[in-house]
């Protein structure tokens, strides 16, 4: 019974250590495209017990950050992310846990940022880029 009531420390010890700040992670990565905010905050999460059904993340606040669905402990379909103001961040397809399909970001003045398509984790085809003001500053084909 004691050593039972030990590890319920040790517990929330790990716990809180794998919720700390996201911005410390992302820091350390090569930003590759804006989709890399949802990326990172889903590693962070790779302890999560969950293997095949709904992925919320919420803000502090309680506004949903991120959301998706998970099949086989990987993402599947369409997932989005949200600035703390709800208007939408980032919409990208997975399949398998692998970025396939279209992805599309916003800035948080609702303008989008970019859109492109993604095929096996690589960018392809056409890919567009606006300014803040809605006014197209680049398009690039892979």
């Amino acid at each position: 019974m004691k050593a039972g009531l030990l590890i319920i420390p040790f517990i929330a010890i790990v716990f809180f250590a794998c919720n700390g700040d996201s911005s410390k992670i992302a820091d350390n990565k090569e930003v590759q495209h804006d989709t890399l905010k949802t990326a990172t905050l889903f590693e962070k999460k790779k302890d999560t017990l969950l293997q095949n059904g709904e992925y919320v993340q919420h803000y502090k606040s309680g506004v949903i950050e991120m959301l998706g669905e998970i099949k086989n402990g990987k993402r599947e379909g369409v997932w989005k992310s949200f600035y703390e103001t709800k208007l939408p961040w980032s919409e990208t397809t997975f399949e398998a846990g692998k970025k396939n399909g279209k992805t599309t970001t916003w800035y948080e003045n609702g303008k989008k940022r970019y859109e492109g398509f993604y095929t096996n984790d690589k960018e392809s085809g056409s890919w567009t880029f606006w300014d803040e003001s809605g006014k197209i500053v680049n398009t690039k084909k892979y």
